[in-house]
């Protein structure tokens, strides 16, 4: 091979790279761009509490045949909120009747009532026993579950000691529970 068509050949080749190179490049240009999405979720949890102003109480010396109120004349202060947006419920119940040893007085002997602060439904305001089934004391109202308000309810207890029961030191455990 000559110089001459050395060059002629480096020449249409190197034409030839630009030609292809310049039919490439539009082609690129014109695609659209893609993009895939992913969902991002987050749970905000709500506060959900319950207060209990004092961890025991007592009745102090009763015969057989009295009936005694708890000792605190203001009573004891249970304080619940929730910011969850659902209606609670206030429940309060008696683990078992009051013992000592094997000794008991009866649930049908042990009540509570009281008041409430609350916007909502209140059941405590005729003494209920602890035998009742129905232990609600406080169903929140649709401001206090949108607003997360505290509301106080002042629970009472009273005691009547039945005639037979034997001489002892009774206890139990009132167990107040928050629920939706």
């Amino acid at each position: 091979m000559n110089k001459r068509t050395n060059k002629l050949a480096t020449c249409i080749l190197f034409s030839g790279l630009m030609v292809l190179t310049a039919i490439f490049i539009p082609a690129f240009a014109l695609q659209r761009p893609q993009s895939s999405n992913i969902t991002i979720s987050v749970i905000v949890q709500g506060s959900f509490n319950i207060m209990v102003s004092t961890d025991s109480f007592d009745f102090a010396r009763l015969m057989p045949g009295q009936t005694g109120e708890s000792s605190r004349k203001e009573g004891i202060l249970v304080a619940g909120t929730s910011t969850s947006g659902n209606p609670w419920y206030l429940k309060v119940t008696a683990s078992n009747p009051l013992t000592s040893g094997s000794d008991i007085i009866p649930n049908d002997n042990f009540t509570w009532y009281g008041t409430s602060e609350g916007q909502g439904n209140w059941f405590g305001g005729k003494e209920k026993n602890f035998s009742d089934q129905n232990n609600t004391a406080y169903v929140s109202s649709a401001d206090e579950v949108d607003l997360g308000k505290m509301v106080a309810n002042k629970f009472k207890f009273k005691l009547h000691v039945p005639e037979d029961t034997k001489p002892g030191v009774y206890t139990t455990t009132v167990m107040f529970t928050m629920t939706e």
